[in-house]
């Protein structure tokens, strides 16, 4: 059978979309080895996955942990001495790559397929010199085709302000505040023999490259621009059974109405505060209901745990078993969460801060999934009033059940896996269509 290499980004919302798709390749006798940074290694080997790191003389294992710690805490000279290492580590990142790093990966193992992280713009560039078939996996909306979704999020961006953007990276870079990436980019696809476009935003992508959407076009439907690949839609892909971490399960009350809240494994210290102190007020109001808190790696979760609400705040929830129990969640729009919500049928209150969250958000809100606040204005008033709107609201409940019902209709891994296997080499003769 063939060997498929999946490169994921190091982080728990770009992994876990891909491990159910993973599972299923596996599960239909090909080889599955994730290549990421070392960070993600002890969590695919614990699922039964081949690891194998890339860059680990630049990010060892744990580094990643201890940089967004430090950025959530730092202030002044002290943060701007650490982006210029981080950029410092990522400049010598993209050199790596250049003098060799994936070649030698993919010398070495000789997949037959790659399924790159949409977010990972290198390795692309080095398999079409390998002569390697990629398809590009979105674990969020994909930015490039964001202006096409039925909101009209994220329109696309004028040329003059494309123009504006570019020259500000290439200021930035020059002073050793952003990476190199447009001449780093340049560089690597002259030495594969890689067209590029210079269009869009980073500068210069890759046009013919299939996209893969973990979700169905009942939930959004990406039209494919010109001269590029057809999106393909695939289910969903929600591993109901990855492993979670362990929970005091003794401290739910089964007789209270249940809200998990959580912002995602990346929320600015500062920011979790003061929405996590918010929560808490709210949860000190309404104590016929139970509150639970994932505050993430950075924050002490015993500043938020107890109280005369009884709340229960941990680092990292075991999200997938309290869903199954949940009134209503309290997410930052992250896609992940709002996909688990959405199988789950959990109304939703979205509270975007950056990158695809006010996407996603603006989808929830366009498909009457839930509601949206605004982080910066929100109140124990507010927060409260707009949990109100969603719990034991028909509206959203019917909303989601035909929505959940899309979802689960949609998740089919052996089709997911049929897809994916109409992409590897096939023998001279021999052709495969997929509808």
């Amino acid at each position: 059978m063939a060997t498929i290499l999946f490169a994921p980004l190091p982080l728990a919302g770009h992994v876990n979309p891909t491990l159910r798709l993973a599972k299923t390749l596996r599960a239909r006798g090909h080889r599955v080895v994730y290549c990421s940074l070392p960070d993600v290694e002890a969590a695919l080997q614990a699922e039964g996955f081949e690891f194998l790191p890339v860059f680990g003389d630049i990010f060892p294992k744990g580094l990643l942990a201890e940089l967004t710690s430090n950025a959530s805490q730092l202030r002044g000279r002290e943060l701007r001495r650490l982006v210029r290492d981080h950029v410092r580590r990522r400049n010598a990142l993209l050199q790596a790559a250049l003098d060799g790093e994936y070649d030698r990966l993919l010398e070495a193992l000789r997949p037959d397929l790659v399924l790159c992280d949409d977010r990972v713009i290198d390795l692309p560039i080095v398999c079409h010199g390998h002569r390697v078939p990629v398809a590009r996996l979105n674990t969020t909306l994909p930015p490039h085709l964001m202006h096409l979704l039925p909101t009209g999020a994220g329109r696309p961006r004028s040329s003059a302000r494309m123009s504006v953007l570019r020259w500000g990276e290439v200021l930035l870079a020059r002073l050793g505040l952003v990476p190199r990436f447009q001449e780093y980019h340049r560089r690597l696809a002259l030495k594969h023999g890689c067209p590029m476009e210079p269009v869009g935003f980073p500068p210069f992508q890759l046009p013919l490259l299939r996209d893969l959407v973990l979700f169905p076009e009942a939930f959004a439907t990406p039209s494919t621009p010109e001269g590029r690949e057809r999106v393909y839609h695939l289910g969903p892909s929600i591993d109901l059974e990855r492993q979670e971490p362990d929970f005091p399960w003794e401290r739910l009350q089964g007789d209270r109405p249940l809200i998990f809240f959580s912002l995602g494994t990346l929320a600015s210290s500062g920011l979790a505060h003061q929405v996590l102190n918010v929560a808490r007020e709210a949860a000190a109001r309404r104590p016929e209901w139970q509150f639970v808190l994932a505050v993430g790696a950075a924050i002490d979760p015993t500043e938020f745990d107890g109280g005369p609400a009884r709340v229960v705040a941990v680092r990292h929830a075991p999200q997938l078993q309290l869903l199954r129990r949940a009134a209503a969640m309290v997410t930052h729009g992250g896609f992940n969460s709002v996909k688990e919500c959405i199988y789950f049928g959990v109304p939703m209150v979205a509270l975007p801060m950056k990158d695809d969250q006010p996407d996603v958000s603006r989808l929830v809100v366009h498909h009457g999934l839930g509601v949206q606040g605004t982080v910066d204005a929100l109140t124990a008033d507010t927060l409260l009033s707009l949990l109100g709107s969603v719990m034991g609201s028909p509206a959203h409940a019917r909303a989601l059940a035909q929505m959940s019902l899309r979802f689960r209709e949609a998740e089919s891994a052996e089709a997911d896996a049929a897809t994916l296997e109409s992409f590897l080499p096939r023998p001279r003769g021999v052709s495969a269509s997929v509808g």
